[in-house]
């Protein structure tokens, strides 16, 4: 989901400089088989059908609205990438798709989820439990190899910095992709990087006619089940808005620094705190 959203300095430590570059041993860059959804032509792997197949059954039930805001996911982002011939290339379509498909695990609502926990938000579990996706399917179809440490946390940059907004313009380039096609659910218009048949296409195959009311529901319910996580984050604004009781003032970042600051002060009063303006008048984008 496309909100910006506090996050822990640990979500950029394998962060590189601006779109470095994405060369591993085990990418699929190159030639790979294709189907098209939608009339979206995409990559057709045996795990990345697997990961179809999971999004199809698994949600099914209790969150029907997921399947298609990640189907919707991959094929914006799939578009925009097939309408850049060198971008196309360049780029490991498989991580771009699973990373895209497996992006929400951490919304789960079903009893005892193994995608889900009560310390992390919805963003780190996603990711972390993406990747231990990813090893439990190679364990099984084998493929272990392919699937090396870097292609792991391409998949789980994209996923982790999704609600960080503007971080993804310093990952590699398929964690960039991950977040940005994420981001075009919730787009001010239609991106001139997909197309408006493509729109069409896509929209009339996966209806995005319940996506903010099961996002809603999900937010809001985040808040209820596990109300810490989302103190110093934008699901605050869902608890305080529909969560009777729900009360993060004491727990906001702003709170930790008044109650440091009150503190310092009281301990060292006779330590002046003296702060010299430049010329800038402090603004250092000025």
């Amino acid at each position: 989901m496309k909100f910006s959203s506090i996050v822990s300095g640990l979500a950029l430590a394998g962060a590189v400089a601006a779109h470095p570059s994405s060369s591993s041993s085990c990418d699929k860059r190159g030639k790979h088989p294709t189907t098209t959804i939608a009339g979206v032509q995409v990559i057709d792997t045996p795990i990345v059908r697997s990961v179809r197949t999971f999004i199809e059954e698994y949600y099914k039930e209790y969150q029907p609205y997921l399947t298609g805001h990640l189907y919707r996911t991959w094929l914006f982002g799939a578009a925009a990438i097939n309408n850049n011939a060198t971008l196309k290339a360049s780029l490991d379509l498989e991580v771009h798709a699973v990373g895209s498909m497996l992006h929400d695990l951490g919304w789960d609502i079903k009893p005892h989820s193994p995608y889900v926990t009560a310390d992390y938000s919805f963003e780190i579990d996603s990711g972390r439990f993406a990747m231990d996706w990813i090893k439990n399917w190679t364990a099984t179809h084998g493929g272990a190899e392919e699937w090396d440490e870097l292609r792991l946390q391409k998949v789980n940059l994209g996923i982790l910095l999704q609600t960080f907004v503007g971080s993804n313009e310093f990952v590699f380039p398929e964690s960039y992709w991950i977040t940005k096609s994420v981001g075009f659910e919730f787009p001010v218009g239609e991106s001139p990087l997909i197309g408006s048949e493509n729109y069409d296409n896509i929209w009339k195959a996966y209806s995005n006619s319940t996506m903010f009311r099961g996002t809603n529901f999900t937010f809001t319910n985040m808040a209820v089940y596990k109300p810490a996580v989302t103190y110093t984050s934008f699901l605050s604004e869902f608890g305080l808005h529909y969560v009777p009781g729900y009360n993060n003032a004491d727990n906001t970042l702003f709170a930790l620094i008044e109650g440091g600051l009150q503190q310092e002060i009281a301990e060292f009063p006779n330590v002046p705190f003296v702060q010299k303006i430049p010329p800038n008048n402090a603004n250092p984008l000025v």
